[in-house]
């Protein structure tokens, strides 16, 4: 495939650096079709409304652009020739539509070109993985219903420390998947400016109609300064993975929680063959060793983002050849998280709690806090009760009783039986009808344009 910015009478790249030059490119581009196929429209609509583009020279790109998507859909395959997606599609509309196709890189450079492709692929994915990981909080909520009044011991430091249950386990993780949620939000809205016209960073003699291109690829502002576009790539992709680990933390955390509540010396809970493995020697094992592997791809996207980092710190202002090397640890880290929202989902719905395993293997130690608050009833200053309440851990006899008394005494606001469940569970349906309506909403905008 012919490069767009080879010129005539000079030697042809060496094989050895062209692959070098093209790196991952090739293999990745072809997920990003569709988004340079938007992209271009709206590019070559903006131009036909300055005058670059004739209204038939308009027409045939657009027909172009229409037909190369109803050909190969929104993705399409790369040969390490083709370099990236943006040459592939110029080249295609130049072998078939001459020269409005050689027109349409108009006011356009290749650095602005991957920025807006980047921030729509960006943009579409953060809505996806939204939508997925809510449908994941939503398992944990129907966990809270279905095993939710089962007891748990609570651990400081890997020792009993209070009573819990599982409702109140299952739903930190709700909490903290909204606090997630609030966080996509917060980088989706800088994502969501438009870069398309800020041509290699110094801007373009020409007066190009940002605010349009913005509006017709669904972004909610111009990002101002040129350079700014470009100093923004890395940054921008660092704090997306950033907020996609946030995500895998809190799994690597459940994860830790249930293997330790599966193993053969507590049995606090019970895992359908559908979610574990065997072992090729030993035939009594059934392991839940996925959860391992949430928690070791934890660390894998930590690397994807000091990766991120690493590349683009210290470079000068301005496009850099460096920030090609993000592309691929930021689409690795997407279909990371989603493959582990799935993954985590499907364990979620395929675990029961043993509240008798639970309650054999409770220490008198754990209702010690509830006989130093006893004691405060009884007029004891705090500190008095504590070491009361210490010297009678010895003469605990753990009961049912004892153990309904210490979970209906705790009535703070946050408590395992003070909590708001019908609060999460209203969060959730709010939180997945905007995610539902912005990404239909952004959906449709490249629809009008391409569909």
């Amino acid at each position: 495939m012919a490069k767009v910015w080879q010129k005539e009478g000079l030697n042809g790249l060496n094989p050895d650096v062209e692959k070098y030059e093209v790196g991952t490119d090739w293999i990745y581009d072809g997920r990003l079709f569709y988004y340079e196929l938007s992209s271009s429209m709206a590019h070559s609509k903006m131009l036909g409304k300055i005058g670059v583009l004739s209204d038939k020279e308009l027409d045939s790109i657009g027909k172009e652009i229409r037909s190369l998507y109803k050909r190969y859909g929104k993705n399409i395959s790369l040969e390490i020739s083709d370099e990236d997606i943006h040459s592939r599609l110029e080249n295609l509309l130049i072998s078939s539509i001459g020269d409005a196709g050689k027109k349409l890189h108009t006011g356009r450079s290749r650095n602005d070109q991957v920025i807006t492709v980047m921030r729509l692929y960006e943009k579409d994915m953060l809505l996806g993985t939204a939508q997925d990981y809510i449908e994941c909080l939503s398992a944990l909520d129907g966990l809270c219903s279905s095993e939710g009044d089962k007891i748990l011991p609570g651990y400081t430091h890997t020792k009993q420390a209070m009573l819990m249950n599982v409702r109140f386990w299952a739903s930190s993780f709700i909490d903290a998947g909204l606090d997630n949620l609030k966080m996509i939000k917060a980088v989706y809205d800088l994502v969501d400016s438009n870069p398309l016209g800020s041509g290699s960073g110094f801007g373009v003699p020409l007066a190009l109609d940002r605010e349009m291109t913005a509006g017709l690829l669904g972004f909610s502002r111009v990002q101002e300064n040129a350079m700014a576009v470009q100093n923004a790539r890395g940054k921008f992709e660092a704090l997306i993975i950033d907020v996609l680990w946030a995500i895998m933390n809190d799994f690597s955390r459940m994860a830790s929680d249930l293997l330790l509540f599966n193993m053969d010396e507590l049995n606090y809970l019970t895992a359908d063959t559908s979610i574990t493995t065997g072992s090729s020697i030993m035939p009594q094992k059934r392991n839940l060793d996925v959860m391992e592997l949430v928690r070791a791809r934890t660390a894998t996207m930590m690397s994807y983002s000091t990766a991120v980092k690493s590349i683009s710190a210290g470079l000068l202002s301005g496009y850099n050849k460096d920030m090609q090397e993000t592309k691929e640890p930021l689409m690795k880290s997407f279909d990371l998280v989603l493959e582990t929202i799935r993954t985590v989902k499907a364990v979620i719905q395929n675990i029961k709690f043993d509240e008798a395993a639970v309650k054999a293997r409770l220490t008198k130690g754990i209702f010690a806090t509830d006989l130093a608050f006893e004691k405060l009833g009884e007029g004891f200053a705090f500190r008095d009760a504590y070491k009361a309440a210490a010297g009678m851990i010895g003469g605990i006899k753990p009961d049912d009783a004892m153990i309904e008394k210490s979970m209906a005494g705790r009535i703070s606001r946050g408590s395992p039986c003070a909590l708001n469940m019908k609060g999460y569970e209203k969060a959730l349906i709010k939180e997945k009808n905007y995610f539902i309506f912005t990404s239909n909403a952004f959906k449709e905008k490249l629809s009008k344009l391409i569909e």
